[in-house]
């Protein structure tokens, strides 16, 4: 009986192990994943910042490349729908 009740100790022992192992795992991939997050958010507004400010020095770059941009979706999606 007493066998029993230590090798049930050690599952236990390495099974508590195991789960915080896994919880640092998972704080670790948490911390990862918010730091990535930030990262590409400042990314993104630093893009869109400098698209806004290419676009205000050139208005007229900008409103040709909307309206061919509108134009390629209009044939991709035309060509899309008539399938």
């Amino acid at each position: 009986m007493k066998e029993t009740q230590k090798t049930a100790q050690e599952l236990k022992d390495t099974l508590d192990e195991r789960r915080e192992k896994l919880e640092a795992t998972y704080t670790e991939m948490i911390d990862k994943l918010r730091a990535e997050k930030e990262r590409l958010e400042y990314e993104l507004k630093h893009e869109y910042r400098n698209a806004r400010r290419y676009v205000r020095a050139n208005p007229e770059q900008g409103v040709g490349i909307a309206f061919v941009s509108g134009l390629l979706i209009g044939v991709v999606l035309g060509k899309l729908i008539q399938r």
